[in-house]
């Protein structure tokens, strides 16, 4: 056996000592501060019903930047300090690049998505894949026509049944995702059941990867339990979810095969990949499951902050007549603003970063996993521990955004902005920061943009005549949307009706 050189025996010594102290630390150094829990049970009784982004918020202020909690044994490391997420998620983004063994999502299919597969050889080739469509703004500019024809048509609909904007939202969404994915065109008469079929998919999505939400989650081999016991509902719920995951995969790709095979179809991200001859088995699995991850990639993130800036909008009349200033400054009155025209609209761009803040779509983080132990500060997190980050204290933290329950999109403007959003979690870290970052950011930016130029949003009035403040807060869930709220929608010009209705008239 030959010698070691000296700087290999120093790497070597090194990484022994390392090895050695890690070992060690299982029994000299503590988990990170948290609750005190109960024997077996640990924090389950501490843990919220609902928004368990606050709760660990509330306690971050007790036990730090860093915290953990445990439940029925399982160890959760929280994160309530943005650096510090940025130090382990990022800085040792190798050892906590694995996401959590989630049984309930693995028992109704949602493993085989990108958000929820396992590091390995499928996520990183999902990744690769989605990369190559739409991971930078320059590869996204390919679909900018599309976007822009999608945001036409959401003025469309709005201005059509105004009351309904939250369903012209959710529509325009789905439509814009459909095309760019399957080269899908969506039913404009009524509802469309592709977009419904998402739509269903992805709110059971949200219910079953919820921390907590799910026993069989702590406790895996409740899922050997015979569905027909007491109890064992959930068994029989992860039975009709799968069909929904199954139907999100395989009916739109169905799709675009068939038009395929008559020769008919629309140039995109699914047809591109199924150009190839002779596809294996495993590759066409690849195909199938990355184009089913692009759908909550780019519309549910569409939908919630679009949302948030109508319920902005009603709230803060103030900041809508601002942007209105800036496009009617820079687009003027005779067209509607296109992607030519980010650069020269600051305030909207820093509208749809606090959007982002304001409202974060996914207040959690989508938990990691340690593939090894770590130590941290003088606190040992155990190989297994689900670490989450709490984006939503990032985004409200008095310390870094001043009164951050407020909108103010000028936090952003001039020569000392707070920080950008998107540099504090909001599309991950480490080697699962989300591939269709650039696929979501656009979309927001043109509708919001469009729903600026076009429309003129005011607060709902009650029944005594006084308007409604609307409350500014969101559903629950691993994907959030605002609560149902009631506002007053109406085209800015006479104008705009003439100009959205030109706009339509042929898609790209």
């Amino acid at each position: 056996m030959p010698a070691l050189s000296a700087p290999d025996g120093v790497i070597a010594a090194t990484a022994l000592a390392l090895a050695y102290y890690i070992y060690r630390s299982r029994k000299s150094l503590p988990l990170p501060p948290g609750p005190k829990g109960w024997p077996l049970i640990g924090n389950v009784l501490d843990m919220p019903k609902s928004h368990s982004w606050k709760k660990f918020a509330q306690w971050g202020e007790i036990y730090g930047g860093i915290m953990s909690i445990t439940l029925l044994g399982q160890p959760f490391v929280i994160i309530n300090d943005p650096e510090i997420a940025k130090e382990i998620l990022d800085k040792r983004g190798g050892n906590y690049a694995d996401r959590p063994v989630l049984e309930m999502a693995n028992m109704s299919g949602w493993n085989r998505v990108l958000s929820n597969s396992r590091y390995g050889a499928h996520s990183k080739e999902y990744r690769k894949l989605i990369g190559k469509v739409i991971g930078t703004r320059k590869n996204m500019a390919r679909f900018n026509p599309t976007e822009e024809y999608q945001a036409n048509m959401f003025l469309k609909r709005v201005l059509e049944n105004p009351a309904a904007f939250e369903e012209a939202t959710r529509k325009t969404a789905g439509a814009m995702v459909l095309h760019l994915t399957y080269g899908y065109k969506i039913n404009e008469q009524g509802r469309d059941p592709l977009v419904d079929l998402a739509d269903k998919a992805l709110a059971e999505f949200s219910e079953i990867t919820r921390p907590g939400a799910f026993l069989v989650d702590l406790m895996p081999i409740l899922k050997y339990v015979p569905s027909w016991l007491p109890g064992a509902g959930f068994k029989r719920l992860a039975v009709k979810y799968t069909k929904s995951c199954d139907d999100l995969a395989e009916v739109p790709l169905a799709y675009v095969q068939e038009q395929m095979a008559k020769g008919q179809e629309t140039p995109c991200y699914a047809s591109d990949l199924l150009q190839e001859k002779d596809i294996p088995e495993e590759r066409l699995y690849q195909i199938k499951w990355s184009a089913a991850s692009f759908y909550g990639a780019g519309a549910d993130t569409t939908v919630s902050v679009v949302l948030a800036y109508f319920l902005a909008a009603a709230k803060y009349p103030h900041m809508q007549a601002k942007a209105h200033a800036e496009i009617d400054a820079v687009v003027g009155k005779n067209r509607l603003p296109t992607f030519e025209d980010r650069d020269s609209l600051p305030y909207i761009e820093a509208i749809c970063m606090e959007l982002y803040r304001w409202l974060p779509i996914v207040p959690l983080a989508v938990p990691h996993r340690a593939m090894a132990n770590d130590v941290y500060e003088g606190y040992f997190i155990p190989k297994n521990t689900l670490v989450i980050a709490n984006v939503w204290k990032f985004l409200h933290d008095p310390a870094v955004y001043k009164d951050p329950f407020v909108f103010n999109p000028d936090r952003f403007m001039g020569p000392n902005p707070e920080t950008d959003p998107t540099e504090v979690g909001l599309f991950g870290y480490g080697r699962r920061v989300c591939p269709g970052a650039h696929l979501a950011d656009s979309s927001v930016w043109i509708n919001v943009a469009k729903a600026v130029a076009g429309l003129d949003i005011t607060r709902a009035l009650g029944a005594d005549g006084k308007e409604i403040d609307p409350v500014a807060d969101t559903t629950d869930g691993i994907i959030t949307r605002p609560l149902p709220f009631t506002c007053i929608v109406q085209p800015r010009t006479d104008q705009v009706v003439q100009l959205v209705a030109e706009a339509t008239m042929e898609a790209p």
